[in-house]
C-alpha cells in the first residue's frame, strides 16, 4: 500500500508539473481546425548566418547586435540591443545582401502527455520483443546514446554507472538574461534533473537490469551521454540542443535520443543536423504530442519534419498497435510507431512512474539502434547509421489497417526482428554471426521474403533498390522514387529491371520482392540455396 501511494504521488506530481507549464504541451485550436502547436522564443536574441563572401563586410553593433556565442560552425546566436522583437530584427536582417539566414532562437518542448493513472508493468518489452533481440545482447559500454533532455537524477539506484559524461546549459537562475553555463565551471557539469522528464527518459534507454530492482532499459547496458538543455518550464533553447548534439557528436555518440521539438521550419536546425549526419550520428526524435497530421499544409514542427537522412520520426502507439490519440502523424514524415503510452520508468524522486508521449516512444527506437550497434561490434562489425535505420525500418510489425496511415512504414518498432535481421545480413555478407540460435527453424526464408518486400529491406541486403522514403516536410523525397509519390522510378543501372509496382503499393511504401533488379533477385537465390538447412528462429512475432 505505502509503495501505490508512493506511486500516485508520483503521477499527481507529473500532472500538476506539466499543468503549470501548460504550453509545453499546449497545442492552439484555430477556428475548428486540427490545432497548431504552441511555439515560443528567446527573448532578446537571434540566430544569423552570414554568406561566406560578406563574412568580414558587416558591422553587427550598427545593426543592433551583440556576440553570444557560436550556434553551429557558420551561424551565430547574437544579442538584440536596439529593443527590437526577436521576429522583428530576423525580418529587418533576412533582407540585407550578407545575410544568409536570420531567426529568432526558438524554444523546443519535451513531447510528453500526461497520465494520471499506474500500470507498473513494462508492456512495452514484450510488444517490441526486447527479450528477443537480448539473446544477442543488452549492450555494450562502448555504445554511447546521446540523451538530450532536462538532465538526469544520476543518484537513481537503476541509473547508478549508467552517464559516462554530462553537460549543463540551463543557467543556476533560470531567466532570460541569464548566460547559459561557461564551460569547465560547476554549473556546466550540474546535470541533475529537476524536471523529471530526463530521468524518465534515460531509463527507458538504459536503465539498469538483473538486479532486482524497479525496471529495465531497452539497451541496459549502453552507457549514456547526458546533455542538460530542458528548463523546468518544459522548454529549451534550440542553439543549445545543437550544441548538446555537438557536444555528443564529439564523444563519439552512435545515437541521439531527443524527445523534443514543435517549432516552424528553421535553418539553424537543418544546418544542426547537417552536422550531425557528417558525423555519422543517428537522429532519433519524437513526432510530437499536438494529434496532428504533420505533413497537412502549414502543420510542419522540427526537427521532425526536416528529413534528414539520419533521422527516424518516432510516433506513440498504444497496447492494441492503434495510434495514440495524442501522437503526431504523417504518412510521409512519421517514419514508425513505438509504445507511448503508460510506459513505467524511472523518476526524478528516485522511484518509478509511468508517462505517456512520443518523448517515451523515441527512448524505445534510439535504445533498439543502440542494441544493433551493440550486438554487430561484439563481433568487430561497425554498422552505418544507414544501416542501423534499415534494420529497424524494414522489421515492423503491422500496425492495424485504421493506423498504417500514420507513419511511412505503417508499422511499430520490432527490435527483435530488426536483430534477426541483422543475423541474417551478417551471415549473407560472411561476416562473424551473432550467438545463439538466429540461424535455426523454418523462418529464415520468410524474414527474407519480408525484407526484400520493404525498399529498407533491399536495399540492406542488396544494395539496390527503389529511393527511399526520406520523412520530413511535405514528405519530399529523391528523384525518381517510387514509394512516397507512387510515380515510377526513372531508368538507371541499377534499376533496369524493377517492374512499376500498383499506385496502393507505391503509396504505402511497399515494393514486391519481384520487382527487384533481376541480378539481385538472382544474387538472393544463389545465397539462399547455399544455406538451404540453416534457417531463421522467429524474431519475436
Amino acid at each position: 500500500m505505502p509503495a501505490t501511494r508512493a506511486l500516485a504521488a508520483v503521477a499527481a506530481a507529473a500532472l500538476l508539473l506539466v499543468c503549470a507549464s501548460q504550453p509545453a504541451a499546449a497545442a492552439v485550436k484555430i477556428g475548428g481546425e486540427t490545432p497548431k502547436p504552441a511555439f515560443q522564443v528567446v527573448p532578446g536574441k537571434l540566430v544569423m548566418k552570414m554568406r561566406p563572401d560578406f563574412v568580414s563586410a558587416m558591422d553587427t553593433a550598427s545593426h543592433g547586435l551583440e556576440y553570444s556565442r557560436q550556434a553551429t560552425h557558420a551561424a551565430v546566436e547574437y544579442h538584440i540591443t536596439d529593443g527590437k522583437s526577436a521576429e522583428e530584427k530576423a525580418a529587418e536582417l533576412a533582407d540585407l545582401p550578407a545575410v544568409e539566414y536570420a531567426e529568432p532562437v526558438y524554444r523546443v518542448s519535451v513531447n510528453w502527455h500526461p497520465n494520471d493513472s499506474l500500470f507498473p508493468v513494462q508492456w512495452h518489452h514484450r510488444s517490441v520483443a526486447s527479450e528477443v533481440a537480448w539473446n544477442a545482447t543488452r549492450g555494450r559500454q562502448e555504445v554511447k546514446v546521446c540523451h538530450i533532455d532536462s538532465g538526469v537524477r544520476t543518484d537513481h539506484p537503476d541509473l547508478a554507472g549508467r552517464v559516462i559524461k554530462g553537460w549543463n546549459m540551463v543557467p543556476e537562475v533560470q531567466d532570460f538574461d541569464q548566460e547559459a553555463p561557461a564551460a569547465g565551471t560547476p554549473q556546466y557539469l550540474n546535470i541533475n534533473d529537476t524536471y523529471g522528464h530526463g530521468t524518465h527518459t534515460a531509463g527507458i534507454i538504459a536503465a539498469v537490469g538483473d538486479n532486482m530492482l524497479g525496471v529495465a532499459g531497452v539497451a541496459m547496458d549502453v552507457k549514456l551521454l547526458v546533455c542538460r538543455f530542458i528548463w523546468d518550464d518544459g522548454f529549451g533553447s534550440i542553439v543549445d540542443a545543437i550544441e548538446c548534439l555537438r557536444l555528443c557528436a564529439a564523444e563519439g555518440a552512435l545515437v541521439s535520443s531527443n524527445s523534443w521539438g514543435g517549432v516552424p521550419h528553421s535553418k539553424l536546425i537543418e544546418e544542426g543536423l547537417r552536422e550531425m549526419e557528417a558525423a555519422g550520428m543517428l537522429f532519433v526524435v519524437a513526432s510530437g504530442n499536438q494529434g496532428i497530421d504533420l505533413d497537412a499544409p502549414g502543420r510542419a514542427a522540427f526537427p521532425a519534419s526536416s528529413g534528414m537522412p539520419n533521422m527516424i520520426v518516432v510516433g506513440s502507439s498504444a497496447q492494441d498497435d492503434a495510434t495514440s490519440k495524442f501522437s503526431n502523424v504523417g504518412k510521409k514524415t512519421v517514419h514508425l510507431l513505438a509504445p507511448g503510452e503508460q510506459i513505467m520508468s524511472t523518476t526524478y524522486n528516485n522511484w518509478y512512474g509511468p508517462m505517456d508521449g512520443t518523448s517515451m516512444a523515441c527512448p524505445l527506437v534510439a535504445g533498439a539502434a543502440a542494441l544493433l550497434h551493440s550486438a554487430a561490434l561484439a563481433h568487430g562489425v561497425t554498422l552505418t547509421y544507414g544501416e542501423v535505420r534499415r534494420l529497424l525500418l524494414s522489421t515492423v510489425d503491422p500496425c492495424p489497417a485504421a493506423s498504417q496511415g500514420a507513419s511511412i512504414t505503417g508499422g511499430r518498432l520490432n527490435v527483435g526482428a530488426a536483430m534477426a535481421a541483422l543475423a541474417l545480413l551478417l551471415h549473407e555478407r560472411g561476416q562473424p554471426e551473432l550467438p545463439g540460435s538466429w540461424l535455426e527453424g523454418d523462418s529464415a526464408e520468410a524474414l527474407q521474403r519480408q525484407l526484400l518486400e520493404n525498399p529498407w529491406g533491399q536495399e540492406l541486403l542488396t544494395g539496390a533498390g527503389p529511393a527511399l522514403p526520406k520523412g520530413g516536410s511535405g514528405g519530399e523525397v529523391s528523384e525518381g522514387s517510387l514509394v512516397a509519390r507512387g510515380e515510377p522510378p526513372r531508368p538507371t543501372d541499377a534499376l533496369q529491371q524493377l517492374e512499376r509496382p500498383g499506385a496502393e503499393a507505391a503509396a504505402a511504401g511497399r515494393v514486391e520482392a519481384q520487382s527487384l533488379p533481376a541480378t539481385a533477385a538472382a544474387q538472393q537465390q544463389a545465397r539462399s540455396a547455399q544455406r538451404r538447412k540453416r534457417k531463421m528462429l522467429p524474431a519475436g512475432r
